[in-house]
């Protein structure tokens, strides 16, 4: 009596009997060992670049830095770009410090050739009071950062360090314009916000009396931000609006304070930052 023919490697028996025995085919198993395999690199690979990636905001910083120092080194020289540089930073870091003490989640500083450097606030303020603290924190740093570099200037006599505050005054005091997205615009919510269209007619003025391209879309940049908050002047202001606005006569006089005393000393920093390049034979045009 002859036997049942010998099982060959695609006999539909053999899958029957691998089903009825809960077998796994060749197929699958290979399968699914490559899946474990690539899992598991992936898990070594997540692990090993988990703290990089909480690094990644300080990066973007200092990527967009070094991006910032090659650009403007090709017109004034590294060394001008690298105190250009970091003048903007110790700025950023003005607001990114007073913006951490009352509790608000910022980004990283992220530096932009030809437009500046700016942090982004990932919740908003409470209060105009915390807006405008937030605004003029970093024209008081950077303001002391010129400061220090105008006063290493003249005790070194490096002209290099002098013009360096005196362009650190000048942006500090252009910032401080009150209108948004300037700092100015922002301090000026603990004053009055009809101070808006102060700084709608100054910036107006000074793009007739300094007319270039340049100058030109950087007032249409500003415009293009200013215009939904300076509408808002004009029509009636909700119950949190209302809110939002009130500021209490102490603080309100701080802010008046520092605001136009920071204005005049880098009016005088600047003045003062003329003479002492004047003195070592350096104009200013």
């Amino acid at each position: 009596m002859e036997g049942p023919p010998p099982l060959r490697q695609n006999d539909p028996r053999l899958y029957r009997i691998e089903r009825e025995t809960g077998s796994i085919p060749r197929e699958k198993a290979q399968t699914r060992g490559i899946l474990g395999t690539l899992a598991a690199i992936g898990i070594v690979i997540v692990k090993f670049f988990a703290p990089l990636l909480k690094l990644l905001p300080f990066l973007k910083t200092g990527l967009s830095m070094l991006l910032m120092i090659v650009v403007y080194a090709q017109g004034g020289g590294w060394w001008w770009a690298l105190g250009f540089v970091l003048l903007l930073f110790v700025h950023e870091c003005g607001h990114l410090i007073v913006a951490k003490y009352f509790g608000l989640n910022v980004s990283a500083p992220v530096f932009i050739p030809f437009i500046g450097a700016m942090i982004l606030l990932k919740e908003a303020p409470r209060n105009a009071w915390v807006e405008a603290c937030i605004g003029i924190g970093g024209p008081i740093l950077g303001s002391i950062g010129a400061l220090v570099c105008h006063v290493l200037g003249v005790q070194l006599d490096q002209p290099l360090l002098i013009s360096l505050a005196l362009i650190g005054y000048l942006l500090n005091l252009f910032n401080l314009i009150p209108i948004t997205p300037m700092d100015g615009g922002r301090i000026v919510t603990a004053l009055s916000p009809w101070l808006w269209l102060l700084g709608l007619a100054l910036m107006g003025a000074l793009a007739f009396l300094r007319p270039n391209a340049f100058f030109f879309v950087l007032l249409i940049v500003i415009l293009f931000q200013a215009i939904p908050r300076i509408r808002t002047l004009f029509r009636k202001r909700t119950d949190e609006e209302q809110r939002y606005f009130e500021v209490t006569p102490a603080q309100r006089l701080v802010i008046a304070l520092s605001y136009f005393g920071l204005i005049a000393a880098l009016v005088a920093g600047m003045h003062y930052a003329e003479l002492d390049l004047q003195l070592r034979g350096l104009g200013v045009e």
